[in-house]
């Protein structure tokens, strides 16, 4: 929709160059609206306006802009103008915006792009021709947070540049690089962000022509004195020829395949690649599992030998890793069954083999991980008896203890008393009330040792 009746405020403030006005209008209003009173103008004084707002809010009002308001634009913009304005639309306007236009359109847009910088076009020009074959991305001095290895002459090598049949390994990314990669790998933003929550389940997810595998593996943190042991989500995307990791942090099972401490491993078969990754995940909660086992058993004799709170938090923060691995690894087995159903990976013979080792291994985890958490809940409620029981010795000695000395503080609070008593003449009253309290107090001990009370 076009609406007329701010045409003539708008040519004043562009005859007066009022930009300051021009701007607080496209910024502060939705861009549908900014859209219906813009698309009135000549498309040269669209884009004037246009011109003086920012990158993403342009993009916005231009994919709410009618289509052949759109259509008039193209034919004033420059290559990276029209670079710029599509690739910073929302992905859904974006394909909406493409699959929309006219056969004739999309070769004229495609025709346009074919322009000196086919890298900077390379996301579009996946989505105007639909090609298969994607050119190489470099990645930017810039960033920190994604590597990019391949497998040269069966050695694992570092390189500077996204190609086929090679993996991207994303660290802790910043938000540029996780937009980077998905405008330039056409990636679901989701899939990425999804793989840097520390409470994301393990699960598949299929979008398009990527696919998600989240897996829960084990950490272990050094730094953290409370809780040592714990468990991360790792991302696995698979998307055409390439292969994409992402986690929240550096990982030991990830950094094996870097140091090239795998065999059998090649980038350029990432069906296996990902298995040996599942295998090592598993392999990696059964060495951390008996390390649990076996720090619950040092510190299980210190506390037999003197209760100290200390060694029961220790106590308390691994029965909390044992429920975080208990969790992460049936999560990780319902997956595993979900990945076997969906036929996703290319199951040949060795990888058949491979994936049956990780679901015997991914079992045997689990009942070890079970076992280990009810010996040491068991443990834990036995050590709390024994501390009661404890308690309650002492409690018994000093209430016999008040018995025992209640009898002499009687004696004397009764001969305290500025009253007649009996033998308060006699030369030896004193020692004969001490005496007599004496006696009394060894009888009740007597008393006691004969009841066992003591």
């Amino acid at each position: 929709m076009k609406n007329p009746l701010l045409v003539p405020e708008f040519r004043e403030m562009l005859a007066a160059n009022n930009i300051e006005e021009l701007q607080n209008f496209c910024e502060t209003n939705p861009p549908a609206v900014v859209a219906d009173f813009l698309g009135a103008l000549a498309p040269k004084e669209v884009w004037q306006i246009l011109l003086n707002i920012s990158s993403e809010t342009r993009s916005l009002i231009f994919s709410s802009f009618d289509e052949d308001v759109q259509l008039s634009l193209l034919e004033v913009l420059q290559h990276d103008e029209l670079v710029d304005i599509i690739s910073n639309m929302p992905k859904e306007q974006r394909l909406a915006f493409i699959k929309e236009l006219p056969r004739e359109k999309v070769l004229k847009l495609n025709s346009a792009l074919l322009t000196p910088s086919p890298v900077e076009s390379t996301p579009v020009l996946k989505l105007v021709s639909g090609a298969e074959k994607w050119e190489a991305i470099p990645i930017p001095e810039t960033v920190e947070g994604i590597s990019v290895y391949k497998t040269i002459h069966n050695t694992l090598q570092k390189i500077n540049i996204i190609e086929p049949h090679s993996w991207v390994n994303v660290v802790n990314p910043k938000q540029e690089e996780i937009t980077f990669l998905s405008e330039h790998l056409n990636i679901p933003h989701d899939f990425l962000t999804a793989s840097l929550d520390i409470d994301e389940r393990a699960r598949i997810e299929v979008e398009d022509e990527a696919t998600l595998i989240i897996l829960k593996i084990p950490f272990f943190d050094e730094n953290n004195l409370d809780i040592l042991y714990f468990t991360l989500p790792v991302g696995v995307i698979l998307i055409k020829d390439l292969i994409i990791t992402v986690c929240a942090r550096e990982t030991d099972i990830l950094n094996d395949f870097i140091e090239n401490r795998v065999k059998h491993f090649s980038t350029t078969n990432q069906h296996r690649f990902i298995l040996q990754i599942f295998l090592r995940a598993v392999l990696l909660y059964l060495q951390y599992l008996k390390q649990i086992n076996n720090a619950s058993t040092i510190i299980q004799k210190k506390v037999e030998q003197a209760s100290k709170n200390q060694q029961l938090i220790k106590l308390l923060n691994i029965e909390k890793s044992l429920v975080y691995f208990t969790t992460s690894l049936k999560s990780n087995q319902l997956m595993l069954e979900r990945l076997q159903k969906m036929r996703i990976l290319k199951m040949d013979e060795e990888n058949e083999t491979l994936f049956e080792d990780i679901i015997t291994e991914s079992k045997q985890a689990i009942e070890m991980a079970n076992v280990y958490s009810d010996i040491l809940s068991g443990m834990m409620d036995a050590f709390a008896s024994i501390i009661s029981n404890n308690l309650n010795i002492v409690m018994k000695i000093l209430t016999l203890i008040t018995i025992i000395l209640t009898i002499p503080v009687l004696f004397s609070s009764l001969y305290g008393m500025n009253v007649k008593l009996p033998l308060q003449d006699h030369p030896l009253a004193f020692f004969i009330v001490i005496g007599s309290s004496f006696v009394l107090s060894l009888m009740a001990i007597l008393i006691f040792f004969k009841k066992k009370w003591i």
